[in-house]
């Protein structure tokens, strides 16, 4: 029930909300605001991604982790601002200020955290080492590549 009013409210409300903006500013300069949002969500997903892959190099060059959550939430910050809407775009708008990114950040993974289950598979690494299985370690000296040799002639029917 709260999802259905969810779908249909979000809509009515910023169609409410665009009508005011309309009332107040104009129609023109309403659709203009709409439009802009676009290009300004995508550059901030654009940069959200090369911030990513930025992090990503350099704690692959360091050794540490990356800090993938913070990106993560910038991200959806562009997706918001890219969906057309003034609410979205306010919503938007605010996961990418530091204060609030933290603050979802941390609560996202507390709601992560208390839904996700850990799976301990045989022969599966984690930090710690192997969680177990029958895992041998070594290096293959020879892989025979089955594509040179000539396929096997084909064999004839037998009419008995």
């Amino acid at each position: 029930m709260r999802m259905r009013a969810l779908l249909l409210g979000y809509p009515l409300v910023e169609l409410i909300t665009a009508y005011a903006v309309a009332q107040w500013i104009g129609w023109g300069w309403t659709i203009l605001l709409l439009i802009v949002g676009f290009p300004v969500g995508f550059a901030i997903m654009r940069n959200a991604g090369q911030a990513a892959m930025v992090d990503l190099q350099r704690a692959a060059d360091t050794g540490g982790q990356p800090d993938q959550g913070r990106h993560a939430v910038t991200m959806l910050g562009g997706v918001l601002v890219a969906v057309p809407g003034f609410w979205t775009d306010l919503i938007g708008l605010l996961l990418i200020v530091p204060p609030i990114q933290r603050l979802v950040r941390s609560r996202a993974q507390r709601w992560l955290d208390a839904r996700m289950t850990t799976l301990r598979m045989p022969g599966v690494y984690n930090p710690q080492g192997f969680a177990g299985g029958d895992i041998v370690p070594g290096t293959v000296i020879h892989v025979e590549d089955m594509r040179d040799d000539e396929p096997d002639p084909p064999r004839g029917l037998d009419q008995s």
